[in-house]
């Protein structure tokens, strides 16, 4: 935009000002407050647009929006490289410096992190997809990201790098541009859609700084527990931890070390996986336990805390990767970077589970999924 339509329209801006008094985007007093979410009403191209060749993408929002706030909040995959953007208001232009690439699927995503000048944010992430060719790419992986406590992520980064034969194995993906991004919801899933038919690698990241690169010294890292990742893979599940350090805030016990049994209570379920052994953690806010589920003749796998101490509890279980038994205090590994190791298979119930003397909780059951 050039200098001069940003001098009129600020002078426009004290003019109102001087003659109205107050303008503001507030209602009336005495009127309902308005909540609507910020919200994307006009895009060109369109959502789903094939043969685009315009050298612009142009966007309305509902409320003004700020160029700086965009900028930090926008990502376009595969990269467009150098852009300009020019807001007014309600509305941006976009204007990339050089041609797009032919028969390519691009996405442009908006995170929850953008603002309107009242401060309203998207209820979810904004996303289009439009083709410079005749289709558009309708690959998809799906899945959820949770926290270390197993809270939803609601706000974590997921990137797909593509596994080609120049990188495979040979460049850290701490080096590469990934290939797609998305943002997780608020209930922690994600939903990475109109990307190239393929195989790929899937990290999932705590992007505290906003500069959508992964650093592994500071920000929790979420591997799933397969390796490469075919498109169609759905039913994911992450986990954030900080890899550097141990996973857990406190030792684990042996359920035998508890308090007397007059003040304790159980915990008992199933687990549905795959592996010849499973371990099985209860956490409070100041303790984890842990025990091993063992198969019945049925080949069931059944867990049981007799005795824990009163409190809530979060139950997750993983299976670990060695062939022998394990451990009950062993550590889930959640895999690393570099090199590239996925996590061990996990999995978790969904609600916190309270226990109270001399009270049996029974049918916590886990399911730990693994994709192929």
């Amino acid at each position: 935009m050039p200098s001069s339509s940003r001098i009129t329209n600020v002078f426009l801006i004290l003019l109102l000002w001087l003659t109205s008094g107050c303008a503001s985007d507030r209602p009336p007093s005495g009127g309902p407050l308005d909540t609507t979410p910020l919200q994307v009403i006009f895009s060109d191209p369109a959502p789903s647009t094939v043969q685009v060749s315009t050298k612009r993408i142009q966007l309305t929002f509902n409320r003004a929006v700020s160029a700086r706030q965009l900028l930090n909040s926008m990502i376009i995959s595969p990269s467009i490289g150098a852009y300009d953007i020019a807001v007014s208001g309600k509305n941006v232009e976009i204007k990339r410096f050089r041609p797009l690439e032919q028969d390519r699927t691009y996405i442009l995503t908006i995170d929850k992190k953008l603002r309107d000048n009242s401060g309203r944010t998207f209820a979810t992430p904004y996303s289009i997809a439009f083709s410079t060719g005749a289709i558009i790419d309708n690959g998809i992986i799906s899945g959820t990201v949770i926290n270390t406590d197993c809270s939803p992520s609601t706000n974590a980064l997921i990137v797909a790098f593509a596994e080609r034969p120049e990188t495979t194995g040979s460049v850290s993906l701490l080096q590469r541009e990934p290939d797609y991004f998305i943002q997780t919801d608020s209930s922690g899933s994600f939903s990475l859609e109109h990307i190239a038919k393929g195989l790929y690698r899937i990290v999932a990241f705590n992007d505290r700084n906003g500069d959508l690169r992964i650093n592994a010294a500071a920000e929790e890292i979420g591997l799933c527990s397969t390796a490469v990742l075919a498109t169609g893979s759905s039913n994911l599940l992450f986990r954030l931890s900080n890899t550097q350090h141990k996973n857990d805030k406190f030792p684990s016990r042996a359920t035998s070390n508890a308090q007397a049994p007059y003040e304790t209570g159980s915990i008992s379920g199933t687990c549905f996986a795959s592996g010849q052994y499973v371990i099985v953690d209860a956490s409070s806010l100041t303790a984890s336990y842990r025990t091993t589920a063992s198969r019945d003749r049925k080949g069931e796998l059944h867990y049981s805390f007799p005795e824990l101490p009163r409190g809530s509890y979060t139950i997750s279980a993983f299976i670990p990767s060695d062939s022998k038994k394990p451990n009950p205090e062993r550590q889930w590994n959640p895999g690393s970077i570099e090199p590239f190791q996925p996590a061990e298979p996990f999995g978790f119930y969904p609600e916190k589970v309270t226990v109270r003397p001399r009270w049996t909780t029974e049918h916590i059951d886990i399911r730990i999924t693994t994709s192929k």
